[in-house]
């Protein structure tokens, strides 16, 4: 995350609690609500896997990347593109989205082992520095260039964004326009960083999936239809 270790710590505590607190309330929706109600713990722990890494870095010159940044780069390349689809396919009523979103997994877990794999191989090919108060991770083995970048980071955003964005739960599509805004922000605001600051504003907004699931099983105990949960 942008800023120091200790926001990072903070962060990952607060949201590690409230995914604790989401978890909890699952029981009241079922079973398949449970990797959305998990969303803020497994950011909680890349935040503070993350916080771990500012501890290391003390100037702008590259360090060897080390246990902590492997963490985080594991949620980041591969864990998220697909709990992400797998989550909203659990969710989602209508046969054809879920096989969409199950196929979105599925090309997910390849593409983050495309990612991740080479990374976890040979470690010593990943530039981490500090820029603008950020953490920037490079690959330039990965990514010789940045159309390369680019692209990999447009595949990666609609892996996580469709599913969100194309749900037939209401809750889960504000989720998802949120989560849109922040790879649009992420884009223009913070390309120089991308993986760690996306990365934070995600961590941030997946606070929301608390709020959500107090809705849906308040909704469920008052025993309102579930097309209101629906479009």
């Amino acid at each position: 995350m942008c800023f120091s270790a200790t926001a990072s710590f903070v962060a990952g505590t607060v949201l590690i609690a409230g995914g604790a607190v989401a978890l909890r309330k699952t029981p009241d929706l079922g079973p398949r609500f449970l990797g959305f109600a998990a969303f803020p713990m497994f950011f909680g722990i890349q935040q503070i896997s993350e916080g771990l890494l500012w501890l290391s870095l003390d100037g702008p010159d590259p360090v060897p990347p080390n246990a902590a940044a492997l963490v985080f780069l594991f949620f980041a390349y591969w864990f998220w593109p697909v709990w992400v689809p797998l989550s909203s396919t659990l969710v989602e009523p209508d046969a054809a989205r879920r096989r969409i979103f199950a196929g979105l997994s599925a090309f997910g877990f390849c593409l983050g082992a495309a990612l991740y794999l080479p990374l976890l191989l040979t470690p010593q090919t990943l530039d981490i520095s500090l820029v603008r108060h950020s953490i920037q991770y490079k690959n330039p083995g990965l990514f010789p260039g940045e159309a390369a970048k680019t692209a990999a980071r447009l595949v990666y955003a609609l892996v996580i964004c469709l599913p969100l964005a194309g749900s037939s739960h209401a809750q889960v599509r504000i989720f998802g326009a949120l989560i849109v805004a922040s790879v649009a922000a992420g884009f223009v605001f913070a390309a120089y960083a991308f993986t760690s600051i996306w990365c934070f504003l995600a961590a941030m907004i997946s606070g929301y999936i608390v709020y959500m699931v107090f809705v849906l099983a308040r909704e469920d105990r008052s025993g309102e239809p579930a097309r209101r949960n629906l479009s």
